[in-house]
């Protein structure tokens, strides 16, 4: 592949169909149902989370799908907080599509349906969005610039081969995924039996008080963790270049568990030290990442640290407890919580059981963190080769696409 020919196209031009959302929002229930809505909060990184999402009715779905069922292979773009992410639909699960997103389906004839998503991923698309970009307090994309932006497309063989290319490590990046989904979801049950449903280990000798064990005793969260409340340093000390710490202001940047560092700050501020609980303490209130090293943190975030160092279960414990985001706080407009609130949350003392749970999940967040490291070097390789796939600067042959599937 010596040299590729390009040619710009419209992207309605090379779509069947581009569909936006019905604008207001669906009824959802508070019941899991097969009929999943997709938020902008569940479209991140080129990837569509269905961990997080909200259920409606068949007949709410029915209602919602009236434009367009997605299907496998369709490109789901944010207009709006935020701005610009994408995710590739790759699931048969029936989900539709929520406010301020918008579909896209490839016409076949003319463009690889994965070819064009790696394009949305682009600086050459990206920048297009945020050009386009545009309101007085949220940027956002207006449906005539979604469908008038412009790709850059070589022949479909060569989009087939490049995206051949580029999927094999968005497949690794899957398996990762699935055996990160394994890990949590043992974690968590773990956590259910032995402290929501009472079948910890010696639970048949213990006895019971208004379905509670009588050892275990109400208390103040801050009894056994301490609290640091973030605090912004001033903006002219930020930066995208790497220079300093990490900074995160609130979930904004939050992953599937560690945070995405995107912004750095040149000075010191509240510093949140590696294996410390992120606890979001503006809207919404709750949501939960872990430090994966030393960082800055604003005023959207507390960082929690066990007493103890029993991380690892002031982690479930959080994450059982908050399951519900907003359970406290106020705020006329957006809800907050402060530190004083915050450190009056109530908690059992569950003993050496808190000790005996630490020991269980301590190895499987290690291999936790190991896989989504992992993740985020694969997805770094693949979109520094995307432009130079398509450039042709970068010869691929049989042999190496066979190694990266391998």
């Amino acid at each position: 592949m010596s040299s590729v020919e390009l040619k710009e196209y419209k992207i309605k031009e090379v779509c069947d169909s581009i569909v936006d959302c019905v604008n207001k929002t669906a009824k959802h229930v508070d019941f899991e149902t097969p009929f999943k809505m997709i938020r902008t909060t569940n479209v991140k990184s080129g990837w569509i989370k269905l961990e997080d999402v909200r259920c409606v009715t068949e007949e709410t779905f029915k209602k919602w799908t009236r434009r367009v069922v997605p299907q496998i292979g369709d490109i789901i773009l944010t207009r709006e907080a935020p701005l610009g992410e994408v995710g590739l639909v790759r699931t048969n699960d029936k989900i539709f599509l929520g406010q301020r997103t918008i579909l896209y389906r490839a016409n076949k004839k003319i463009a690889d349906n994965k070819f064009l998503y790696y394009q949305f991923l682009s600086d050459f698309v990206q920048g297009q969005f945020f050009s386009f970009g545009s309101g007085s307090t949220v940027e956002h994309i207006r449906i005539e610039d979604c469908e008038t932006f412009k790709v850059l497309l070589p022949p479909l063989p060569t989009q087939q081969r490049i995206a051949s290319i580029l999927s094999a490590y968005d497949d690794l990046i899957e398996v990762n995924n699935q055996r990160i989904k394994l890990l949590e979801q043992t974690a968590r049950e773990l956590y259910k039996e032995w402290f929501v449903r009472m079948r910890f280990p010696g639970y048949k000798q213990a006895k019971f008080k208004k379905g509670v064990p009588e050892k275990w005793k109400t208390i103040a969260i801050s009894d056994v963790v301490d609290f640091k409340m973030g605090q912004s340093p001033k903006s002219e000390f930020y930066n995208e270049d790497g220079i300093g710490l990490p900074f995160h202001q609130g979930v904004g940047n939050y992953g599937l568990r560690f945070p995405e560092h995107k912004v750095f700050c040149s000075v010191n501020g509240r510093i949140a030290n590696e294996g410390d609980v992120l606890f979001s303490v503006r809207a919404p209130v709750g949501r939960l990442n872990i430090a994966d090293r030393k960082l800055i943190i604003g005023r959207g975030l507390a960082a929690l640290r066990h007493k103890k160092g029993l991380n690892n279960y002031l982690f479930y414990l959080l994450q059982n407890e908050f399951s519900k985001e907003d359970l406290i706080g106020n705020g006329s407009i957006f809800n907050s919580v402060g530190k004083d609130e915050l450190k009056k949350f109530k908690i059992f003392n569950v003993g050496d059981l808190a000790n005996q749970f630490n020991d269980f999940v301590e190895p499987i967040d290690k291999q936790l963190l190991v896989l989504i490291h992992q993740n985020t070097q694969l997805r770094q390789i693949r979109d520094r080769l995307l432009p130079r796939l398509i450039s042709g600067k970068l010869q691929v042959s049989e042999s190496r696409m066979e190694r990266i599937k391998g």
